[in-house]
């Protein structure tokens, strides 16, 4: 008699491995289809992965797994690694973890009250970072009344033209 093991990879459980071995001799290791024709050899490899790793093999996956374990033992592996996406089985119990809470906790009956936020702009230069607070309730000035003796103010000198001789 060989042992045979199949190992099944499952990503979304953390790359969990599921391990499940058989015994097979003579015809059953010379022919294993023969093996795995029998439903209650597929139900039990079937229902090893689902209770170990709490996701549901369908039958399409289990024709997969059955399929590559086959191929292996033909070709005298006795260790098959298989990954799959297996989804996780709903009707299965969830585990649930609890922890102690400390009975210091002080509950508040009224919350207190919040300021609302303000938007804030980040204006950045190449040498001083700095944040600007955008007020949204001030209005914002009618052109036609602001007041035409205000001159535009004018903008530094561009320090690049001077210094980068790249451009000559």
């Amino acid at each position: 008699m060989s042992e045979y093991t199949l190992v099944v990879r499952i990503p979304q459980a953390g790359n969990r491995e599921i391990k499940y071995s058989i015994q097979l001799s003579g015809l059953d290791e010379n022919y294993p289809d023969d093996y795995f024709r029998h439903e209650k050899n597929r139900l039990a490899i079937s229902q090893a992965i689902e209770q170990q790793s709490a996701r549901k093999v369908s039958p399409t996956n289990l024709n997969s797994i059955v399929a590559t374990w086959i191929l292996d033992i033909k070709s005298g592996l006795h260790r098959t690694v298989v990954t799959l996406d297996l989804p996780p089985d709903v009707s299965s119990p969830i585990q649930t973890i609890t922890t102690p809470i400390s009975n210091n906790i002080t509950l508040h009956a009224k919350q207190p009250t919040r300021q609302p936020l303000t938007p804030t702009t980040v204006v950045q230069t190449a040498k001083n970072p700095t944040v600007e607070s955008v007020n949204t309730t001030t209005s914002i000035p009618n052109p036609s009344s602001a007041n035409n003796s205000e001159k535009p103010k004018e903008l530094p000198p561009d320090v690049r033209a001077d210094t980068n001789k790249a451009d000559f």
